[in-house]
């Protein structure tokens, strides 16, 4: 597979995420993005798992910034 040169990521929006108001949760995007970094890693051949166990390297978030575009909803798609 030939990894995009603009990774992206769709998401579907579940119950779970959201407030009562169906609006995604703020802490849940970070989780989102961490999917996506993960399936990016995959595209270019890489697992985080392979990481560790073959060259002692861990992948850690030490600073975001989010900038929202627009609320993710309930049983909405988002990428």
């Amino acid at each position: 597979m030939t990894p995009s040169k603009t990774p992206s990521f769709s998401v579907r929006i579940y119950y779970e995420d959201t407030d009562a108001g169906g609006v995604v949760y703020n802490a849940n995007y970070v989780k989102f993005a961490e999917r996506a970094r993960t399936e990016w890693m995959r595209e270019l051949g890489y697992s985080q798992t392979d990481l560790l166990t073959e060259f002692g390297i861990l992948l850690a978030i030490r600073h975001i910034t989010v900038d929202y575009r627009a609320p993710g909803r309930l049983g909405g798609m988002r990428e």
